[in-house]
């Protein structure tokens, strides 16, 4: 390792310490068929114009999706970014988003952040918003871990129609823990089984987890369902995509007591699947058990309006292993991206974009129910994505991408119930012509 400056003296005296024979010892749990036989293969070095070639050949062999039809979402979603949008969060003071601890030189960057928890609590009706955490995933493990603080309860009950990598994220935060994951069964309709839910909840129950619209896309009865939850004495955490907030009903008017999500559909690009944030907003009474940074809005020596950071006990920087969480600096650029983002389309804009969404969704699902050999499991009960079925669904995945369209994504391996299904997605961004387009080549390959 020459990257690493330590010399043959100090690699034996650090062995020496911890009682490892030589380097080879050290990495001996690492499998055989995965260690470095010999030197990399990099060649020689290359110069500025020859690297910058070189670069852009590889940058080349990626998939754009300027050039594909493609219909993925399952929780990354391709809508439309506003050419201001990148411009501004460009500017130095955004880019470098790191915690402005000293309020005194950071008020702009604190508003900004201010301004994106304002948003959350607009789309959300909640009380109070975070400065963002990482994903959507984390964000949900942080808000169990929020309803189990306050409820002394060991049991968080999720339903099997949850995003799997968000229930496997909650489960590696919760394995060191003294806490209990029950799942919950959905019914044939794809939706949370509100009879297997009232045999779930015992009296170690202490957190009801909620996604809708679910990961097959289907919007659940939240109202109902937090309902009874709160009747057995149970809270309920909501996962949604805020997008569909735009014209679905406040998850606070839902009866939830916290909810969460990714941030990426709310100006985040589609580069390898980010990056984006977590969001998270909760009723008043859980404002001390918040994890992360809050930013709060006063007023200076002057009586002019301020902005810092504020309930600054909860966080590690203070109470290090006692905080209520270990985030640190987040991802306040994606957030700040999605207060602009919401700023640029404005209430009429963002309702627009969430109604072509919804309504491109609704017509693929006619058009592929026409489709001779295509199964679809549930009613169009969706949003922005639903499940459909096709024999050899890899197959035919495969021959349509050779047509440059990404019918969506392949959920068998998550689902095996649904071992042939596709999770398809439409934005605002989708034509009819896309959509005709996906439903001609189907046919073809199906039929001929």
């Amino acid at each position: 390792m020459p990257y690493i400056l330590n010399t043959q003296e100090q690699i034996e005296e650090m062995l020496k310490v911890i009682g490892v024979g030589s380097l080879d010892e050290l990495y001996r749990q690492v499998p055989a068929q995965v260690k470095l036989k010999g030197p990399l293969n990099i060649p020689s070095g290359l110069s500025e114009l020859d690297t910058k070639k070189a670069v852009e050949g590889l940058a080349k062999k990626n998939i754009s999706l300027n050039n594909f039809n493609s219909f993925l979402g399952a929780g990354c979603y391709d809508h439309y970014r506003p050419a201001a949008l990148d411009f501004i969060i460009s500017q130095s003071e955004f880019l470098t988003a790191y915690t402005p601890y000293q309020a005194e030189c950071s008020q702009g960057l604190l508003q900004a952040i201010y301004e994106y928890q304002s948003y959350i609590c607009l789309l959300t009706g909640m009380d109070v918003s975070n400065a963002s955490l990482l994903d959507g995933a984390s964000s949900l493990a942080e808000a169990v871990l929020m309803v189990l603080r306050v409820t002394k309860a060991n049991k968080v009950i999720v339903p099997a129609n949850l995003n799997r990598e968000y229930f496997q994220t909650l489960r590696t935060y919760l394995s060191a823990l003294d806490f209990q994951i029950k799942e919950l069964d959905f019914n044939d309709n794809g939706l949370i089984d509100k009879q297997s839910l009232e045999r779930q909840i015992d009296v170690d129950t202490g957190c009801l987890v909620i996604q809708s619209p679910n990961f097959f896309g289907l919007v659940e009865d939240v109202a109902d369902l937090s309902a009874l939850a709160k009747e057995r004495g149970v809270k309920t955490v909501m996962v949604t995509n805020p997008f569909s907030l735009a014209i679905l009903k406040e998850p606070k008017a839902l009866g939830v007591d916290i909810v969460c999500g990714d941030g990426q559909p709310l100006g985040g690009s589609l580069n390898f699947g980010g990056p984006a944030f977590g969001f998270l907003a909760a009723k008043d009474e859980y404002l001390r058990q918040i994890p992360g940074r809050i930013v709060g809005k006063t007023q200076d020596l002057e009586g002019k309006i301020a902005f810092c950071l504020t309930l600054q006990a909860r966080e590690q920087h203070i109470r290090r292993e006692k905080a209520t969480s270990n985030i640190c600096s987040n991802h306040s650029l994606n957030a700040i991206a999605a207060a602009v983002y919401l700023s640029l389309l404005g209430r009429e804009g963002f309702s627009n974009a969430a109604r072509y969404s919804f309504s491109n969704t609704q017509y693929l699902y006619r058009r592929l129910k026409e489709v001779r050999g295509v199964k679809l499991p549930y009613p169009p009960q969706v949003f922005n994505e639903f499940i459909w079925e096709v024999e050899d669904a890899k197959a035919i995945v495969d021959k349509l991408y050779r047509k440059k369209i990404i019918p969506g994504y392949l959920v068998g391996d998550l689902f095996p119930k649904h071992k042939n299904g596709i999770l398809s997605s439409c934005t605002e961004k989708k034509t009819k012509d896309d959509i005709d387009q996906f439903i001609y080549y189907l046919a073809e390959i199906l039929h001929g």
